[in-house]
């Protein structure tokens, strides 16, 4: 498994004690320091007083949460490490970045990764090859960043143009999902098209070698592209730029959520309570300090604040579950079963990948669909 980068989750030390606790005399937030000192070098605080009201201390403080580099899936991970949410909360958290969700998939199989930034459609397909996992909170709509790019040298007059072409694409990624809905939309034949399985920066490099055609991948490396090898945007899974077929369209709607192993989740649900505490401290730090989120981003991926402005203003970053997530996801499950995606043709019950108990129990007033989960 490569990882392509590993940050330390020792932040910058914060005051243990949350504006949401009140004022607390020298004596008492000094008290709480050193019990909470003693939690970090075992591991455990199965006794300790927390920094959330009504929310008991993490059975396990020290963890390992697993990500991609992306501003989609995420966000809300980088934003909690910088402005030590984590450590709000308890928890001694080791933030480790891979390529891809699909690089996720693996370490979430074998029990290695016990919580885990993911999305809906990969999910399902974990769950019915033998994951034992679910989502326990989305954290951001992603669909507008999950594109196709041309290569610059290559004209088309009408959708019909894109038959026959070679696309790069990686290996159960969303992007191939905003391509199946393409070619269902437009009347392509998705059979015309050779694959090519490749890594979004391979599929980069490709691009520029006149190696494929179209790119399949999600940002930041749509912008990459179109900076780099001047690519034309064909589509966004809400937006076609396509002549003939210029628009909103709805090819690809879902989201990004938070993941966690059920055996553990089950024997720390605590941890997982004091996860989701600061997951929605940084959705809303993302949300309502847009500018001072656009900086720590930007300077996490690398890229420019212009830029990270521009991808971050494609996507929706929520915490919390309503009737349109649901919805959304549901429709992504049918899509799923008529593409015979899911493996051996199966179909899988929303709540079979879900559970949203915790959520519903320490943050209540952000679970409003009809339906418990």
């Amino acid at each position: 498994m490569k990882k392509i980068g590993v940050l330390t989750a020792m932040m910058v030390a914060v005051s243990m004690a949350l504006a949401a606790c009140g004022t607390k005399t020298t004596t008492e937030t000094a008290a709480e320091t050193v019990e909470t000192s003693e939690i970090a070098e075992t591991g455990s605080a199965s006794e300790a007083e927390t920094s959330s009201v009504g929310v008991d201390a993490p059975e396990t403080t020290k963890l390992t949460l697993y990500g991609v580099n992306d501003l989609q899936i995420s966000a809300a991970m980088m934003v909690a490490e910088n402005q030590g949410y984590f450590k709000d909360e308890g928890l001694d958290v080791d933030c480790t970045y891979m390529a891809n969700v699909p690089e996720i998939a693996a370490i979430m199989a074998n029990g290695e990764a016990k919580i885990a930034c993911a999305n809906n459609y990969s999910t399902p397909t974990w769950v019915l090859n033998g994951a034992k996992c679910k989502i326990i909170t989305p954290t951001c709509n992603m669909g507008g960043t999950q594109c196709l790019l041309l290569r610059k040298d290559i004209t088309i007059n009408s959708a019909k143009d894109l038959e026959g072409l070679k696309i790069g694409m990686v290996s159960g990624s969303t992007q191939y999902v905003t391509f199946r809905n393409m070619c269902k939309a437009l009347d392509l034949d998705p059979d015309s098209f050779e694959i090519v399985t490749l890594q979004f920066a391979d599929q980069l490099s490709a691009l520029s070698q006149g190696q494929i055609d179209i790119m399949a991948v999600p940002e930041p490396w749509v912008t990459k592209a179109q900076e780099e090898c001047d690519a034309q945007l064909l589509c966004s899974g809400t937006k076609s730029y396509i002549p003939g077929a210029e628009g909103d369209v709805l090819w690809c709607n879902m989201y990004a959520t938070l993941n966690v192993n059920d055996e553990w989740a089950a024997e720390n649900p605590n941890t997982v309570e004091h996860m989701l505490l600061a997951f929605q401290k940084a959705t809303d730090f993302i949300n309502n300090n847009r500018d001072e989120a656009v900086k720590i981003l930007a300077d996490h991926i690398g890229m420019t604040e212009d830029d990270t402005k521009k991808i971050m203003s494609e996507n929706v970053y929520s915490y919390g579950v309503d009737d349109e997530y649901v919805n959304t996801t549901t429709t992504l499950e049918k899509f799923m079963e008529e593409e015979s995606i899911l493996p051996g043709g199966k179909t899988i019950p929303f709540a079979d990948y879900h559970d949203f108990s915790f959520l519903r129990k320490v943050t209540p007033d952000s679970y409003t669909a009809a339906e418990e989960y």
